[in-house]
């Protein structure tokens, strides 16, 4: 699916697990999703955090509406028996108006040294495991990433429903998946950003009566990412 001129597409996500594989220069790619998909009614987010992937700045920076951030609670970790702790509780903690879990570098915890040798991989499968049972369970969306693709991660793909590849080309990030792909967000005038402001310029886009400030300048293709 490709977005017409008038107004970017965003991947919508289905209930069950979405698996997130994004390149280091898609800056922004899944505190976008997670946003949009709240802006769009999917109820309030739960994410279980690691590594300070959910820190406020970027939320702040992206966010049409400060309001929003309302809707979403987040649960630091900062081990690997502290995040399986949050992901063993993650089934009591939903509530009706919760319609998205998010996960992301869901791995990074159980790469620990601390951890014995054989403990990571049995710490991190029964992460996913917990996860798995809470989306059937209940029946929502669960928005995953992961820091590396190998062995320690793999169990993450089997349980996906879905898989989502987000990738910085030169004319911007594109996401591919099963049933949507976009080339290009067509901003006018030749231009394109692919920093913070880039995917705040296409939160406001999809949901301009939300609108609270005005956007940051662009820059062209071949600008400094």
């Amino acid at each position: 699916m490709m977005g017409n001129r008038n107004r970017p597409e965003l991947p919508s996500l289905g209930s069950g697990i979405t698996l997130l594989e994004q390149s280091t220069r898609t800056m922004g790619a899944l505190h976008s999703l997670v946003l949009d998909q709240v802006l769009l009614g999917a109820g309030r987010a739960l994410w279980i955090d690691t590594h300070g992937n959910g820190c406020t700045e970027p939320l702040v920076e992206l966010v049409p509406s400060m309001r929003v951030l309302d809707r979403i609670r987040i649960a630091r970790s900062f081990t690997p028996w502290q995040h399986c702790s949050l992901l063993r509780d993650l089934g009591e903690a939903i509530t009706p108006e919760i319609g998205l879990v998010v996960v992301p570098e869901f791995d990074r915890p159980y790469r620990d040294d601390d951890l014995a040798r054989g403990e990571a991989e049995r710490l991190f499968e029964h992460g996913v495991e917990l996860v798995a049972r809470v989306a059937e369970a209940f029946d929502i969306s669960v928005l995953c990433s992961r820091s590396q693709r190998d062995s320690l991660s793999a169990p993450l793909e089997s349980v996906a429903d879905e898989t989502l590849a987000c990738e910085s080309t030169q004319f911007g990030p594109r996401f591919t998946g099963d049933e949507f792909e976009t080339l290009v967000y067509p901003l006018g005038d030749g231009w394109i950003q692919t920093t913070l402001a880039f995917w705040k310029r296409v939160l406001l886009e999809r949901h301009p009566s939300l609108a609270e400030a005005p956007v940051s300048p662009e820059v062209s293709v071949g600008g400094s990412y």
